[in-house]
C-alpha cells in the first residue's frame, strides 16, 4: 500500500505521464493538462509551501471551489505532510471564521471570501503563480519516502446545520484504503473520464471522486452546478458522475421538458453526453422512482451509503466486474454490501456499529466527542438498520446487504407509546407523483403528519393527495396511517435552510417551521 497520497499520486503519474489528467471547461472548448504536467505543479507548489514556513502537521485551510487548483493544494500539502482542511464556501461567514479559529491555519487560500484578507490569504492560482522552481530530484524522493500512511491528511468538517460543525480527522491511510475499498465495488479505469459536480470539501467527493481519481488515473473535469454540468457533459462526454439525489431528480425534470430534443437525440443517455458507464449516488436516500425512470433507459443510479468518520464509504453497490475469472452481475438492492475491509454489527435496539480502516483518527480538539462516538474501535452511526442474509441456511456474521431504516435520533415516538422511524412511511409517501419529498412527524401526536414539498407546477388538492397516501399506506398499522397533511409551498433548499449542502432533508427545521404545535 501506498504511505502517503502523495506517493500515489507519484506512480500514477508515472504510469500515465502522458495521458490527460484533467480537463478545464472553457468557452465552447476545453483545455486539458497531462499527468507530467500535473505532477510538475504540484512539486512546484510543494516546494514554494515549504519554502513559505510550512512544516509536517500544520494546518491549511482552503475556501474555494472544486477546480484542479484545489487538487493541486491538495497533493502538494500532502507532500510536506500538512494537513488539508477544506471549507464549504458555501457556509455562513461565522461558521467560517469558527472553523478557521479553530484550526489555527499556517496558510489560508481563498480566491472570494475578501473579508479573509487579514489573515494573508490568497488564491490558489496566485501561489501557483509564484512557484516556478522545481525540486530536485532528492526532495521528491524525500516526500514520498517520509510521510506515513497513519499521519493526518485532512480535517474534513461535518455540515454543522444545527450546531458547530466537527473537524474530522483523516489519515492517508483512511482516504486510501477507502478509495481502494470504493474502486473494488465501483471498478474504474485510466480511459475513463469524471465529470465532478460534489464539493471536494465534503467526504462523499473527497474518497468517491478525488482518491478514486487518483488511484485509477483517470481524467477529471469539474461542473459549477446541475445546470452547468448538463452543457459542460456535451463536450467532456463523461463516463462516470457522481451526484445527491436532489441533482438526479432536477435533471430527470430538466429531460422530460426537453423531451423533443431527447427524441431527436436519442435517449437519456445523451443528454449525459453520450458515454456515461456509471451513475452513482450518495449523501441522502434517492427515490425507487427516480432510480427506475433512469434505468428504464439503461442508466442504473449505483448506491452507497456512508459517513464523514468513516472515510466516508460503509456500503456500495456493485458494478459489474472481473472476479477469479468470471465477471459479476451488477448489484443494485438497496446501499449494497460493505465494502472491503469494512465490519458491521447491529445491536439489539438496530443501531448500526461500523468498524474497519478507514475508521477516523478523531474529532479535531474534541476528545469527548470522539470517546462516545466510538467504543471499543467502532464507531455509532446514529443510523437504524436491518440486514439481508443472501442464504439463510447458513447465516454469516458478516450481512450481505444492508437495509438502512432512519436516524436513531430521528425516532419517532407517539403520544400512546407507540416507536416508528419515519424513513420507512417517507420513501413510501414519496412514490406518489406530485410529491417531491416528504418529512413525518409524530411526536407527542395520535397519529403521524406529513410535510410535502411538491414538484414544481404540481396543482393538486390536498384532500386528493391524503387519498393517495392513505392508499400507499393501506398495509401500515392504524397508528401510522397519517391524520394531518401540511404542503409546504417553497421548494427545500439549502440556501432557506431546509436541506443539508449533502442533499438530505433537514427535517428537524422543517418541523420547527411547519409542523402545527
Amino acid at each position: 500500500m501506498h504511505r502517503s497520497l502523495y506517493d500515489a499520486f507519484c506512480q500514477t503519474a508515472s504510469e500515465q505521464a502522458d495521458k490527460v489528467a484533467w480537463i478545464v471547461p472553457e468557452v465552447h472548448s476545453t483545455r486539458t493538462i497531462r499527468w507530467s504536467e500535473l505532477k510538475q505543479n504540484v512539486d512546484r507548489l510543494a516546494l514554494w509551501l515549504a519554502k513559505n514556513g510550512l512544516q509536517v502537521s500544520d494546518r491549511v485551510v482552503n475556501l474555494e471551489p472544486n477546480s484542479e487548483h484545489w487538487a493541486m493544494l491538495d497533493l502538494a500539502c500532502s507532500a510536506l505532510g500538512a494537513i488539508h482542511s477544506p471549507i464549504d464556501p458555501r457556509w455562513h461567514d461565522q461558521q467560517i471564521a469558527w472553523a478557521i479559529e479553530s484550526l489555527e491555519p499556517q496558510a489560508v487560500f481563498s480566491c472570494c471570501r475578501m473579508g479573509l484578507s487579514s489573515r494573508n490569504s490568497m488564491p490558489i492560482a496566485q501561489a501557483l503563480q509564484q512557484a516556478t522552481v522545481l525540486p530536485q530530484g532528492a526532495t521528491v524522493r524525500q516526500w514520498q519516502d517520509s510521510v506515513c500512511s497513519n499521519q493526518t491528511a485532512t480535517i474534513l468538517w461535518t455540515s454543522g446545520t444545527s450546531a458547530n460543525p466537527k473537524g474530522v480527522m483523516l489519515s492517508h491511510g483512511n482516504l486510501l484504503t477507502n478509495g481502494m475499498a470504493k474502486l473494488d465495488a465501483m471498478p474504474q479505469s485510466p480511459q475513463d473520464v469524471r465529470l465532478n459536480l460534489l464539493p471536494f470539501a465534503h467526504a462523499y467527493a473527497r474518497t468517491c471522486e478525488l482518491t478514486a481519481w487518483l488511484l485509477s488515473g483517470h481524467a477529471m473535469a469539474c461542473a459549477p452546478s446541475a445546470q452547468r454540468l448538463i452543457e459542460i457533459a456535451k463536450i467532456v462526454r463523461p463516463t462516470l458522475i457522481n451526484a445527491v439525489p436532489s441533482a438526479y431528480d432536477y435533471w430527470l425534470q430538466l429531460a422530460q421538458s426537453h423531451r423533443n430534443h431527447l427524441e431527436a437525440s436519442g435517449s437519456l443517455r445523451s443528454f449525459f453526453g453520450g458515454s456515461i458507464r456509471q451513475l452513482a449516488s450518495g449523501g441522502a436516500a434517492i427515490r425507487n422512482s427516480i432510480r427506475e425512470q433512469f434505468a428504464a433507459e439503461s442508466l442504473p443510479i449505483f448506491q452507497g451509503y456512508g459517513l464523514t468518520e468513516a472515510s466516508p464509504v460503509v456500503c456500495s453497490n456493485r458494478a459489474p466486474r472481473e472476479h477469479a475469472g468470471r465477471t459479476l452481475p451488477a448489484v443494485l438492492d438497496g446501499v449494497g454490501m460493505p465494502v472491503e475491509g469494512v465490519e458491521v454489527r447491529i445491536d439489539s435496539g438496530q443501531r448500526l456499529w461500523v468498524r474497519g480502516p478507514g475508521l477516523m483518527q478523531g474529532y479535531w480538539h474534541d476528545e469527548q466527542a470522539t470517546e462516545l462516538r466510538v467504543r471499543d474501535g467502532w464507531l455509532d452511526t446514529g443510523d437504524t438498520a436491518s440486514t439481508d442474509v443472501a442464504d439463510s441456511s447458513s447465516p454469516t456474521e458478516q450481512p450481505q446487504s444492508i437495509r438502512l431504516s432512519g436516524r436513531a435520533d430521528d425516532l419517532q415516538v407517539l403520544c400512546n407509546g407507540h416507536k416508528f422511524a419515519p424513513l420507512v412511511l417517507e420513501q413510501l409517501i414519496e412514490q406518489i407523483d406530485p410529491v417531491a419529498q416528504c418529512v413525518v412527524v409524530g411526536a407527542d401526536r395520535r397519529r403521524p403528519m406529513a410535510i410535502l414539498c411538491l414538484k414544481p407546477d404540481s396543482r393538486i388538492p390536498e384532500s386528493m393527495l391524503l387519498e393517495q397516501i392513505q392508499r400507499v399506506l393501506a398495509n401500515q398499522p392504524d397508528h401510522l396511517k397519517i391524520a394531518q397533511l401540511v404542503v409546504c409551498h417553497e421548494p427545500w433548499t439549502p440556501e432557506n435552510g431546509l436541506r443539508h449542502w449533502k442533499g438530505g432533508v433537514n427535517r428537524k427545521e422543517i418541523a420547527r417551521r411547519f409542523a402545527p404545535q
